[in-house]
């Protein structure tokens, strides 16, 4: 029997890492889960993240999955490595990932981190960065402007967009920081226009990529990626209503069979 990848996020974030997964690993099937009816997940509460997070994750279990990324960073700061203490398949956050890759890129140890406010105030980077060189000197960005940007589907005004990044960044447009860490799995979605802003002259991180290199890796060790050719039919399962999600779905990732459904969890499966 196949089976699934997980993956789940608040929104329509986590699809980059579901890009890179699909591009990666062509005949793996992705089960997506979207807890749209939460998101944001940046503005609420650790124990509401907790338990929305964990929610997500024993549906996609229940549904049969072989190991879940998390692909949101503020789920990552709120349930890791608690959650993997709870379930018997494979976990990945995207926190310590980025927080590698932008540590090994980085040439003067300054880095600036544009992300939600949930993870901002977790200050897990800077813990993972820390551990990797605590000489690093971390500038922290909450940017939740971006995450209603896109999950709007606004991003596609390019100079809608360009003004949103311009006034949220604005006071970092000369930064000492040589690297950028794209903390929140939404922001790869409108990378150009922020490599843009900073003239292309910042080392980009996108956390979810740096994850998907090490998840796909360890499971590959762990013999769980399967071997033959098999043409996937993709499930995404949206908690909620977002009528925009298919949309941004097929505009970011082409040519893939898929499936939609809509769901809705009861209170008793949001897990104290």
């Amino acid at each position: 029997m196949i089976k699934p990848i997980g993956i789940m996020d608040s929104g329509v974030g986590g699809l980059t890492v579901a890009s890179e997964v699909m591009h990666a690993l062509p005949s793996e099937t992705i089960y997506y889960f979207a807890d749209t009816i939460n998101c944001p997940y940046g503005p609420k509460d650790t124990a509401a993240v907790y338990r929305h997070t964990k929610a997500a994750v024993q549906f996609l279990i229940e549904q049969g999955v072989k190991a879940i990324i998390i692909a949101c960073n503020t789920a990552t700061a709120a349930v890791m490595p608690e959650l993997q203490k709870e379930v018997d398949i494979p976990l990945y956050g995207v926190i310590t990932p980025g927080a590698l890759g932008a540590v090994r890129k980085s040439k003067n140890s300054e880095i600036l981190l544009l992300a939600t406010e949930g993870t901002v105030k977790s200050g897990e980077y800077e813990k993972a960065i820390f551990d990797f060189d605590s000489e690093v000197t971390v500038h922290s960005l909450a940017c939740p402007e971006f995450v209603t940007l896109i999950e709007s589907g606004d991003y596609k005004n390019h100079k809608l967009t360009q003004e949103v990044i311009e006034q949220s960044l604005k006071a970092y447009k000369d930064t000492r920081a040589d690297t950028v860490i794209l903390g929140c799995t939404h922001f790869p979605l409108i990378e150009r226009e922020i490599d843009k802003f900073f003239d292309g002259k910042k080392e980009i991180v996108d956390a979810g990529f740096e994850t998907v290199n090490i998840a796909l890796n360890q499971m590959y060790r762990q013999d769980l990626l399967i071997s033959e050719k098999h043409q996937p039919v993709h499930q995404f399962f949206i908690h909620g209503e977002n009528y925009t999600f298919e949309t941004i779905l097929t505009s970011w990732i082409k040519d893939i069979d898929y499936k939609i459904k809509y769901i809705w969890l009861s209170e008793e499966n949001e897990y104290e």
